[in-house]
């Protein structure tokens, strides 16, 4: 086995083109979360009018300068703004309008002035505070301009986002349908939850943990297996998953053993076959990345915590090519507690949990075998120690990569 570099790994990748997501038309109610597969352009002003921030009076700005207690400014009530409708009114000097929070401005409007800075006796308005009475007045297209484009292509969309193109007009918008990922769980001591167990047996949880990160990541997975170590059996269900899925992970059997049939059985599925078996990173040397037309197919090897985090660095940013988009998440920024001492002959990924603290955060490494799942249950992200460093010390500051979920809770 031959191994490489992870970014030699992801860049033999990218010479083969991969299936790509088709695309469907979604209401805004169903569009978060959901990757555009569309430029967005807004349809619509925002806001379409003048409108006032606060309640009060328009007023133009010039009549009521300086007014103060001792020397209020004394204006006419000319009418009042009702929210959610035109006006036709306009202003000249000496008058005033009452206008709501978010009411459209008369003509000739210069400045509001807040309620709480003016009494009232009849149609005379009695101004005691105007200042910043012109920094009131949020201007049409001031937010958003019709025309102007909101969002790219790739684009995760947020409830933010969501809202900001309900409020420019649209009311569906383009998204990527998400690709189906078939995940063949490999191996005879797998045991699914609910069936009894016998001695040598384990509970089949690779599968499930693999599943539920494609879901954050924007995919649909479907789970085949536990399938037998039997090189008939995984290639029967390779087939079956390729005839189904748009890409397909197996979960097992990567390696060099007497029963690993990963390697071989992709390598008879179809060409292009096996690019990359083995990367000089650890955990997860041995896993296997192949195409089958133009369909990716990846070996993850069947330690838990190997297979998770290759399945965030290698696999991750293969299946995004599928939306066009390219996977750079923003690393968090966290101060290392303790020392991390690895073999300066391999990349290392560490995983880690982030808690805060009276410095900021910090980030704790959690060590351990690859097999314990219980470092990924805990961890929040994790840290990559480049090839020929042998480690970081305690105290330094370190970009976390986070891994993928569908919903941050705190």
């Amino acid at each position: 086995m031959r191994r490489t570099t992870i970014a030699q790994a992801l860049a033999a990748l990218a010479e083969f083109a991969v299936r790509k997501a088709g695309a469907e038309r979604v209401g805004l109610s169903a569009a978060e979360g959901r990757i555009l597969a569309e430029q967005i352009v807004a349809l619509e002003d925002v806001p379409s009018f003048r409108r006032s921030m606060v309640d009060g009076y328009a007023v133009i700005a010039a009549d009521v300068r300086g007014a103060s207690r001792s020397n209020p400014a004394h204006l006419t009530r000319v009418g009042e703004v009702i929210m959610g409708t035109s006006t036709t009114l306009t202003l000249h000097h000496g008058q005033a309008a009452a206008v709501p929070t978010g009411g459209a401005l008369p003509e000739g409007t210069t400045g509001i002035v807040k309620i709480e800075d003016t009494a009232s006796e009849g149609d005379r308005i009695i101004v005691f505070d105007a200042e910043d009475c012109e920094d009131r007045i949020t201007d049409a297209a001031s937010d958003v301009r019709r025309g102007q484009r909101l969002f790219e292509p790739g684009v995760v969309l947020s409830p933010a986002a969501v809202g900001l193109l309900a409020a420019a007009g649209l009311a569906d918008v383009s998204v990527y349908c998400k690709p189906s990922v078939g995940v063949v769980v490999t191996g005879d001591e797998l045991v699914a939850g609910g069936k009894p167990m016998q001695a040598g047996q384990i509970r089949e949880s690779n599968g499930l943990t693999i599943c539920a990160a494609l879901a954050a990541m924007g995919f649909s997975p479907l789970q085949y297996g536990p399938v037998a170590d039997e090189r008939e059996e995984l290639a029967e269900a390779l087939d079956h998953a390729l005839s189904e899925c748009d890409a397909v992970i197996i979960s097992g059997g990567s390696s060099v053993g007497l029963r690993d049939h990963t390697p071989a059985v992709v390598a008879d599925a179809g060409e292009p076959g096996v690019i990359v078996h083995g990367v000089r990173a650890k955990p997860g040397r041995p896993v296997l990345l192949a195409m089958i037309g133009d369909q990716p197919v990846v070996g993850l090897p069947g330690n838990p915590v190997s297979a998770l985090i290759m399945l965030e660095t290698l696999v991750k940013p293969i299946l995004l090519r599928m939306f066009d988009k390219t996977d750079n998440p923003l690393p968090i920024r966290a101060r290392l507690e303790s020392s991390v001492n690895v073999d300066a002959g391999l990349e290392h990924r560490i995983p880690v949990q982030l808690q805060r603290s009276a410095e900021g955060l910090t980030a704790r490494p959690l060590l351990g075998s690859s097999s314990q799942l219980h470092i990924l249950a805990y961890a929040d992200a994790f840290v990559v120690v480049p090839e020929g460093s042998g480690g970081f010390e305690q105290g330094i500051w370190v970009d976390a990569l986070p891994f993928s979920r569908t919903r941050t809770l705190s």
